[in-house]
């Protein structure tokens, strides 16, 4: 009986410090205002605690993620859309190019079925939008 106490008990304290691991969500808001550099700084720091994180473990960080935005009214979404959009305009093509590869080698390193699901939320996202919204995406893509 006591080794399936300290057993039960190691088993709950690893889980406790694997919570710990995983990232809190940002306050969207308070994230979409800090200056370009620093928003930049914590975005790369979150990405490597989240490679850290098991998938399951990211699942629930973008379903809380998703969750906190969505909980956001409208309008606070359109403004803090815009301003990431006038911060990625003003970054060099350099820049951007970099942030593109860091973010395609943090996609790489998730699994097969993370990567799907990714896939999927993203799709999702796109039919949600009224077709303005998806043309408007494009058009930046574009650029």
């Amino acid at each position: 009986m006591m080794i399936f106490r300290l057993t039960l008990l190691c088993g709950l304290l690893w889980a406790g410090v694997v919570q710990a691991e995983v990232p809190a969500v940002p306050d969207p808001g308070a994230w979409s205002a800090l200056p370009a550099d620093r928003r930049e700084a914590q975005a790369h720091e979150l990405r490597q605690k989240l490679k850290a994180a098991t998938p399951e473990e990211r699942r629930e960080f973008r379903a809380r993620l998703r969750e906190r935005l969505s909980s956001l009214p409208p309008e606070q979404r359109r403004e803090m859309s815009e301003r990431l959009r006038e911060d990625w305009k003003s970054m060099s093509e350099t820049e951007r190019e970099r942030l593109r590869a860091e973010r395609r080698a943090y996609i790489q390193s998730l699994s097969p079925d993370e990567r799907r699901a990714l896939l999927r939320e993203r799709r999702e996202m796109l039919e949600r939008m009224t077709p303005e919204e998806r043309r408007r995406l494009k058009r930046e893509l574009e650029r």
